[in-house]
């Protein structure tokens, strides 16, 4: 009763075989076989070795490993050598506990009674340690940490946090060990970066991550603010603003609309830019950004828009007249006051196809002319500013005809 009671226990202990290579019910185990003696396991971080005492006249051995999630034990090895004393498990989790048993076989591959051990892997390898982070140009930042001293390592693996999937991914893979720096590059200006780095094995061995590396991109100078452009300037618009602290210089943007298309037209050192257009009455748009030393620029969407405009022609001038039989007399009037002078074209017609032409300048808000009562003329009067801008259409006076 006793013998059919083990050998009961052991055919529940062995039922991982049932699903054998060869698919065959597990025979019932033999109580009088001889059992294996001294069965020990010795880990490494991702192995387990076992070692057993060889029994020569048995025909080998079962060997299985207890899954703690499906509460069984699984095979993991037949060996048809009884001269063998040594397996190897391969495929493990650094720190981890496995169980394992043993059993012999005859030549009817009926199993003794099993005996159990186990033994904890070896911890992964311990972490890098982080020896510098930091920003070394617009957009640029350096890591560089101490070589692991494990010489088992084979590569370093960066990962760098990604704060919209809240996400460690991986960004980088350096090698060999001593190869311990790191340059991202084309980061986003005033933003913290998060990392870490992982060693890892010839033999896949992961270590624990390091630290987490924080570091911070080069800021953004501020914003631009007070900006203004002339209206009044000819052929020129004068963009002034305040300056920025700590600003090495400024860059130009211009537009032809407030709202798009500001394309980069000049830089300079100044609080002002004069914007040479060479045309009178022409709307421009200007924004304005500053340059820090690390070569980081405001933010050009965030910058206020400012119009400018050189200043238009002068309008046409109101002439009333004061017409006599041999002179006619004008009285000009400037509306926009920006008159200093007035040019008077004068077509006298000679004959059928024949006209001539004279040309007269006063600074005075008068003019008199002799006129042949006979004859037929044409006055075109325009108006002058200070700057020699002439009015855009004059005011037409015909007399006699």
């Amino acid at each position: 009763m006793k013998k059919l009671i083990i050998s009961a226990v052991f055919l529940i202990l062995m039922s991982g075989c049932a699903n054998n290579l060869i698919n065959k019910p597990v025979p019932k185990s033999n109580p009088k076989l001889p059992i294996v003696k001294e069965f020990k396991a010795y880990p490494d971080r991702n192995s387990m070795a076992l070692f057993w005492k060889p029994i020569p006249n048995m025909a080998g051995y079962y060997i299985q490993r207890y899954n703690p999630k499906t509460k069984k034990w699984i095979e993991i090895a037949t060996i048809n050598d009884p001269y063998k004393s040594i397996f190897v498990d391969t495929n493990l989790k650094p720190n981890t506990i496995y169980k394992y048993r043993i059993a012999t076989f005859d030549k009817n591959h009926i199993p003794s009674l099993a005996i159990e051990t186990s033994n904890k892997t070896l911890p992964p390898i311990s972490p890098v340690i982080p020896l510098e982070g930091k920003p070394i140009a617009k957009g640029m930042v350096k890591i560089i940490f101490r070589p692991h001293p494990n010489e088992r390592v084979k590569e370093y693996i960066i990962k760098r946090f990604n704060d919209e999937n809240a996400k460690w991914e991986k960004i980088a893979i350096l090698k060999p060990r001593l190869n311990v720096e790191y340059i991202d590059r084309n980061l986003k200006d005033g933003k913290i970066y998060k990392y870490k780095i992982i060693a890892k094995s010839y033999d896949g061995i992961k270590s624990y991550p390091s630290k987490t590396i924080v570091i911070s991109t080069y800021p953004k100078p501020p914003v631009v603010l007070k900006i203004s452009a002339s209206v009044d300037m000819p052929k020129q618009i004068k963009i002034t603003f305040s300056p920025v602290k700590d600003a090495i210089y400024y860059k130009i943007y211009r537009s032809d609309s407030p709202n798009e298309g500001f394309r980069l037209i000049a830089k300079t050192k100044n609080t002002f830019y004069i914007d040479k257009i060479d045309k009178d009455g022409v709307k421009k748009y200007y924004k304005v950004t500053a340059i820090s030393k690390y070569n980081t620029e405001s933010l050009l969407d965030e910058t206020p828009v400012v119009m400018g405009e050189t200043l238009p022609k002068p309008t046409t001038p109101i002439v009333s007249t004061n017409i006599n039989p041999n002179y006619v007399e004008f009285v000009f009037t400037s509306p926009d006051n920006r008159a200093v002078k007035y040019l008077i074209i004068k077509e006298t017609k000679e004959s059928l196809f024949k006209t001539k032409k004279e040309k007269f300048i006063t600074n005075k808000n008068k003019f008199l002319d002799e006129i042949n009562p006979k004859k037929s003329y044409v006055y075109y009067i325009y108006e002058i500013d200070k700057y020699g801008l002439i009015s855009k259409k004059p005011a037409k006076i015909e007399v006699g005809g």
